[in-house]
């Protein structure tokens, strides 16, 4: 799983194997490069969603299947953190998962689109459901 074509730049590129154990550790790295890159006041929001499509992609894309692995793809650009995510599972009905009310305080998942909608600016999918891709709003400096 390669990094898209211009992620050249002020990126991080990340292939885990799928163990939740190794979300915290990429975590971490995003809210350096961010925090370097003057954007600490955006970490809560990035670090957020990536985390919550990263534990989707080990838990529900691969199955926690260890020989399967999760990329990570960031870029802070001029506007936009871009923030990609794939896994090697089958995929999920994005469609349907769009068009769904949010779940209600009783239901333990169904928070990943609901929870990125409230910090990204767009998000896609490939057309498997493997591969979402964020555009979240970079922290202006000075305000």
């Amino acid at each position: 799983m390669k990094p898209p074509p211009g992620m050249a730049g002020i990126s991080l590129h990340r292939e885990i194997r799928s163990h939740l154990a190794e979300v915290d550790p990429v975590c971490r790295e995003i809210r350096s490069l961010l925090e370097d890159n003057g954007q600490a006041a955006a970490c809560f929001g990035v670090e957020l969603v990536a985390r919550e499509w990263l534990n989707n992609a080990i838990v529900h894309g691969n199955r926690l299947d260890a020989g399967k692995k999760v990329a990570l793809n960031l870029r802070i650009g001029r506007k936009w953190i871009y923030l990609q995510i794939i896994d090697e599972g089958p995929g999920f009905d994005w469609r349907k998962a769009r068009r769904a009310s949010p779940p209600d305080d009783t239901v333990i998942g169904g928070r990943g689109l609901p929870i990125s909608v409230l910090y990204a600016c767009r998000i896609t999918f490939n057309q498997r459901g493997n591969q979402v891709s964020l555009w979240l709003k970079k922290e202006s400096k000075g305000g």
